[in-house]
């Protein structure tokens, strides 16, 4: 099977509350689009679990590229700002010794991705955290690593015209299913659920961060899972 979740935020109860649920095996993938930092209190915890696991692959979202900007000395501001909630996470990171700061630093630069397709049975399938790169090949951190700033308009977009240039696409081949999170789905139809928008042309929008940041008695974590013939069998979720 393959699971795809996103916006953790730093929920270590929902992240592994998430993990028993579907019972993950060494056969199945999981994929997260990112933006497992941040907000939340166990950033750390979460993203150690990942990095021990061989089939689980993270997608670069903002707050990770916020990390990475303001350690590199190109951001010194928005880690820190407002409800961007980094400075719980950099107080953690701060507390490891330098072997491990280094291997995270590593794994965020060379093991992270920004844009990953999958062909499935007849769909196919665009992972990226925020939709808003469509075209190009499939795309992985460490080729950015000396340019981190070519990026950010990539993990950062909210644009409502980049997401919904989808629908200007021309007609698939395949059905084609966009998979992101990012903007959590209550700004979208007022719902901690899923948020699904089809389009003329066999492609479809499919926003999963259905606001797991906002804690505990607020929003949920979201997890699709999907067969090897493309068929998203079940939307599983967890609460608290």
């Amino acid at each position: 099977m393959i699971y795809i979740m996103s916006d953790i935020h730093g929920q270590y109860q929902r992240y592994n509350a998430m993990i028993e649920k579907i019972e993950l095996k060494d056969e199945d993938r999981l994929y997260i689009l990112g933006d497992v930092i941040d907000r939340g209190p166990q950033s750390l915890e979460i993203l150690f679990d990942i990095m021990e696991r061989d089939n689980v692959f993270m997608f670069l979202g903002n707050h990770e590229h916020m990390m990475l900007t303001y350690l590199e000395g190109l951001d010194r501001e928005s880690w820190f700002y407002g409800v961007n909630g980094g400075r719980i996470t950099y107080e953690c990171y701060l507390k490891q010794d330098k072997d491990t700061r280094m291997k995270i630093l590593d794994y965020l630069y060379d093991k992270t991705i920004i844009k990953e397709e999958l062909l499935l049975g007849d769909k196919r399938y665009i992972l990226s955290h925020t939709s808003g790169l469509i075209d190009g090949k499939d795309m992985f951190t460490r080729e950015y690593k000396d340019d981190l700033m070519h990026i950010q308009d990539i993990v950062w977009n909210m644009s409502a015209d980049s997401v919904f240039n989808i629908k200007n696409l021309p007609m698939q081949e395949k059905e084609t299913l966009f998979i992101s999170g990012h903007i959590i789905t209550r700004r979208l139809c007022n719902s901690d659920e899923i948020y699904i928008e089809t389009y003329d042309n066999r492609c479809a929008w499919i926003d999963i961060d259905c606001g797991c940041a906002m804690g505990k008695g607020y929003g949920k974590l979201a997890c699709l899972k999907i067969d090897e013939g493309g068929q998203i069998k079940e939307v599983l979720y967890v609460e608290d």
